[in-house]
Formats: C-alpha cells, structure tokens, sequence
C-alpha cells in the first residue's frame, strides 16, 4: 500500500497531545478535610487499578483517532499494474468517441472537446517515449501508426468531428489487432465515450489480460433531444397533380413536453408546408402534412425542426420518385386478344408491351412497373421465379388463373368486395346494393397464404382476388380469366379502374431515403452499363465525386458503398454522366436516444467482461494531477481510516460517559 500525500504523516506529532494530556495531570485538587480518613483510603485502593486501566483505553483510542484520521487524509491506495504507465516505449491507445452524441452540450464547450481536452492533457503528462494510436468512430488509417507525442498531439487538434455510431466492442477489437500487429504485449487504452447505453456492447469481446482500460465517461449538462425518425407517405400512389398525405414521426428524448414545435416540409429548396406538433416526455408523436406534386420526376424533399444542442437528427432527407410514364408488360400470345391493350394501349402514360411466354426479354420485365399473365399456365417455372423478383422488388404482377386443381365450373358472381382495403377505398366511394359486380363461369379455387389479403370473394365464399406483398411490390392472383368463356371480368365496370389502380401501386415510391453507414448495397432495376460504361455518385454541387464498385446480377444493377458518404443530404447516381437518380441520406438515429451508462455501470460492465485491470476517471482528472494521482484518488481504502477514526470517537465518548 501507498500515500499520495506522504506528507500528511507529519501531522503524527499530534499524538503528543494526548500522550501529554494523560502523563500530566493539569486540574487544581481542592482539599477536603475528614475526622476519619480510613474508609476513603479502602476506596481509592480498590478503584486504582481499574482507574488506571481506564485512563489507557482512553489514550489508546485517543491516539487511534488522531492516526487513523491521518493516515485517511493521506490517500492510501493499492499500485498495481493499471498505473504502471510511465515505464520507457509504454504503448498508449486514446479512443475519441466522435459520434454525433458527443456534440451535446457540457458545462463548457461539447463533449467531444472536453474529450480532447483531456486526452492533450493526458499525452502532456506521460513520458516522451510512450507511443499512441488515436482510434475514433471514423477508423481513420493515418491514425492507427505509432505516434510520438509530438505527432499525437496534432492529430487529435486535426480530428475528423463527425463519426459515425460505433460499437465500443469493435474499438476494443480493433485496437488489439493493431496492438500485436505492432509487437506490443502490454498497452493501455483510455475510452473517452458519454457511453450510451445501445453501444456500450461488450458481449462479444474477447478480455486480454495484458491490455488494461481507462474509461472515462463524459457527461452533457442538458439531456434533451428531439429527432425526425422518419416518414411516410399516406398513400403508394404518386401521380403529377394529386394531392398525398406525408406522415412525419416527432420524437422527444427528453423529460419535458414540447408544445407548438414548428415543423416544416420544403421541396426542391423551397418551403411548402408548415405545421406544429406537442410532444410529451419521453413519447412520439405523429403530424401529418399534405403536399401537391407538379411534375414528374425525382423530388428532393426534407421535413425539418429547430433543436440545439443536437442538430443531427432535426432533418430528414427523403426523396419521392413520380415516372412520366409507367412501363406495363403483357405475357400473352399473338393471336390471342389482349384486354390489357384496349385500357393501356393508347395511353400516353402508359408504355405498354405484349410479349410472348415463348420469348420473353428479362431485361423488359425488371423494368416493369406491371406485369400482366393472362394464362398463368403458359409460363414456366424459371419465369415464374422471375416474376416473384421483379415484384420483390417493386413490381405489381396479376397472374390470371386457367388451371388448377381443383376448377369449379358454377356460374356465380362476386359477392363481396373489401372496399375499405386501400386497394379499393379511392375507387368505389359507395357501392350500390345490387351492384353489378363480375360473374364467372369457371373459377381455379386458390389457397391463399397467411400474410395474402382476399379483395374479393365469389358467392360460394371461394376468393377471386388475392393480393400479396413481396418484397416492395404486390402478386395478385385472379381465380379466373379474362376469356369470354371463363368469365365477363374484362367486360364489366370494375376492370379498367383495377387495373389502372395495380399498375400505379406498381409503379409508385421507389425507397425514400437510406441511412448512412447501414445502407451498403442499393439495387436498381433500370440501370444497364454497356460497354466500359462509368457510374458516378455526387452530391448536389459536384464537390464530392466517387465511383462505387458495381455489378449486374439477375438483370439488376447493384451498387456498393465501402465507404461512407461525407454527410447526410441527397446524392446523385449519374451513368455517362447522365443523372439516373437521386438519392437521399440521413444519419442513423441510433444516438438521439439518451440512455447513457453512468460510472458505476461501466466499471462493473468492463470487470464482468473479463478485464482485470480497469479503472474509470474524469475528463478533468487529467487536467491538475498527473495520470498515477487521477488513478489513485480512484482509491476507496481512505473510506476504511475514516470509519476507523469514528469508531475511536465513539469508543472513548463511551468510554468516559458510561465507564463509572
């Protein structure tokens, strides 16, 4: 055991006091004479010894108190390895958490900077032979070299401040890779993080015994955050000209409720709505705001709030896709009539195509917003499989059944319609007692799957529409055909809005928006490089450029990102320099939560993960004590004087008191 104020033990003269006190006898005797003196000499033979006894317990626990109050004051602790850091070539690994989390405002500045403050003040103080590595949650390369403090020093005033969310288990992991690829057994690392409670993971770590830890929690002054967690729009149909409903979701990660929090929704830059929200404590609440699109295209959209000190997650970057046109496929014969023809056929919004079972062009269905199969039967299992994909991924397919087992050959008509299924609400605002409805003649009965939803059923309760989602896209599947002899479905009054209705679900909202650092792999399906074709991403003002690795697979582009994007906001993915579409980003909410782990939690978290040596400071320990001081004054041991002095204390006042 060891002092850190050795020199409190000169206050140990203070034991002459009491030593003082009982050698001499300083009260003034009064004499008191007696004709008799013999029985008052029987007395004082008789109480000698036990007074005597008495009066050196006293000094006893007079001169216990005095050195166990000392010894207190002058802050014993326990050396061990954890504070051996000023050996020669020590290796030091510092970890910044620069998340977005750690811009939170503290009693001075940030976080992030009361972080690096403590971090100069801790290379300042080690000896200029230790090496460091500076780990961050940007996993930057130049940083992860052996250092001098020279070199140290000024990559932490060159820090990148924007990082993304990372687990601390990967930090762990990462700097005990660089720590043997650089031939060092025994290291230390200080974690400066405000620990929150989702990334302070240490399930999967693998404890070294040779690598000790040094947290030191960071705290804000303030926790309170709102966020934008994301949207949605109300219906899947976008068309230029018609009004839609965004749904925005407001969260408060705070305690006190907010009340007339002004929301707004620009588009292309300019402002064109505006709304206000109450949110409580600790809840969500959801604001719906309409909007008008005038042209198609690829609209740049973010929906915004006013919040400080953590702005990351007050705006949400989204974009909403509406085509001129909307690609419908036909697999049918030649000879064959085509009802589909006769609604999209001479449609300038519709580009439609017939295409042969026997000859289909793969390349033509992925780009389809609808397909359409008039015998379910023609097609083979390979463009079946086909299909299912194209309608993973955003399609709307109608598979019109011609066989099955079993058919059922009744004549009947459709008795029943879900007309409060979104498929139908827009279209039937009221539907007649005796509505005309599609009579059949021949029907396959379908099994439909437990996630499939029935449209519409026939009279003996058998299903005759079935929609189920795959993927982004839809699958329905029709009992019967559109053959006169089957049943007059494509004659009657609900043929043409259905369809016209499947084909805008089909070719509605593309993905609205992606994550950072979640989102690596994006698929298109109308994107085709040929040649030594290039594709580019840039953001809006062409500052930042990169060519993402890229493949086609199953007729589909997929684009890769390894890297994360420079911030949150709307990209372009440009081929032959030719912008294909835009893309908007937003960083991941992860951090708007305020859930931190406080001190106590940390060190219990890293001792039950198997690190023996572990200590947890302040940021601002470093900043008037060297680092083996800020370590020592970790120390409880002083606790145990203390309460051994106050038992001296109580000892001797019941020594006196009821010693009679």
């Amino acid at each position: 055991m060891r002092f850190l104020y050795p020199s409190m033990f000169w206050a140990l003269t203070a034991l002459l006091i009491p030593i003082a006190v009982h050698l001499f006898n300083f009260r003034r005797h009064k004499q008191v004479y007696f004709s008799n003196t013999a029985l008052l000499k029987t007395i004082e033979q008789e109480n000698a010894k036990t007074k005597k006894l008495k009066y050196l317990i006293t000094l006893c626990l007079r001169c216990l108190f005095i050195v166990a109050l000392v010894l207190a004051f002058a802050f014993p602790y326990k050396p061990d390895a954890s504070m051996d850091l000023n050996a020669d070539e020590g290796f030091v690994g510092v970890y910044l958490d620069n998340s977005m989390s750690m811009k939170a405002q503290s009693a001075k500045t940030t976080l992030l900077e009361d972080a690096r403050e403590s971090a100069r003040n801790l290379v300042r103080q080690l000896p200029p032979s230790t090496r460091y590595l500076l780990l961050t949650n940007s996993f930057e390369v130049q940083n992860e070299y052996p250092m001098n403090q020279e070199e140290m020093l000024d990559q932490l005033d060159r820090m990148n401040p924007d990082g993304r969310p990372v687990k601390i288990n990967e930090i762990i992991d990462r700097f005990e890779m660089l720590k043997a690829k650089h031939g060092h057994e025994q290291a230390t690392l200080f974690v400066y993080s405000d620990f929150q409670k989702h990334m302070f993971d240490l399930t999967a770590v693998q404890p070294d015994t040779a690598l000790r830890i040094v947290a030191v929690p960071v705290q804000a002054e303030m926790q309170a955050n709102l966020s934008i967690d994301t949207v949605w729009l109300g219906s899947p149909v976008m068309q230029p000209g018609l009004t839609n409903e965004l749904h925005v979701l407001v969260s408060n990660h705070g305690a006190k409720t907010v009340q007339g929090l002004p929301v707004n929704l620009s588009m292309d830059g300019k402002v064109t709505a505006s709304a206000t929200v109450d949110v409580e404590g600790g809840a969500q609440a959801e604001l719906v705001m309409q909007f008008l699109l005038q042209e198609p295209g690829s609209t740049r959209c973010a929906v915004s709030l006013m919040d400080y000190p953590i702005t990351f997650d007050d705006v949400y970057n989204f974009v909403i896709e509406t085509r001129s046109k909307l690609k419908v496929v036909e697999l049918n014969r030649p000879s064959e009539t085509s009802f589909a023809a006769m609604v999209f056929g001479d449609d300038p919004q519709y580009d439609f195509i017939m295409m042969d079972p026997n000859g289909i062009d793969v390349n033509a269905l992925s780009s389809a917003q609808l397909i359409i199969v008039d015998e379910a039967s023609s097609i083979n299992e390979t463009v079946r499989q086909n299909l299912f994909a194209d309608a993973a991924e955003g399609a709307s397919v109608v598979l019109f059944h011609d066989d099955g087992n079993p058919v059922d050959t009744n004549a009947m008509s459709v008795q029943d319609l879900a007309v409060k299924h979104d498929f139908f609400s827009d279209m039937i605002l009221d539907l007649p007692q005796h509505a005309d409805l599609p009579k059949v003649k021949r029907h396959v009965r379908l099994n439909p799957i437990s996630n499939a939803t029935v449209l519409m059923h026939l009279g003996n309760g058998d299903p005759m529409l079935v929609e189920t989602t795959l993927g982004k896209g839809r699958v329905y599947d029709v009992a019967t055909t559109l053959d006169p002899e089957w049943s007059n479905l494509a004659d009657n009054s609900l043929f043409v809005p259905m369809m016209l209705k499947m084909a805008l679900l089909g070719g509605g909202i593309g993905r609205m928006s992606y994550t950072l650092s979640i989102d690596k792999t994006l698929v298109f399906n109308d994107l085709n490089l040929e040649g030594e074709g290039s594709l580019e991403v840039r953001n809006e003002d062409g500052s930042f450029r990169i060519m993402p690795a890229h493949e086609v697979r199953n007729n589909r582009m997929i684009v890769f990102f390894h890297d994360d994007l420079p911030e949150a906001g709307c990209y372009e993915l440009a081929m032959h320099d030719s912008v294909c579409h835009v893309m908007a980003w937003n960083d991941s909410r992860v951090e708007s939560e305020l859930d931190f782990a406080d001190r106590e939690t940390v060190s219990k978290a890293f001792k039950e993960a198997g690190f023996g040596a572990v200590e947890v400071l302040r940021s601002d320990d470093f900043a008037n004590h060297d680092i083996v001081m800020a370590m020592a004054r970790q120390s409880s041991i002083w606790k145990w004087f203390v309460l051994l002095a106050l038992i001296a204390l109580v000892g001797e006042v019941a020594v006196l008191r009821f010693w009679k």
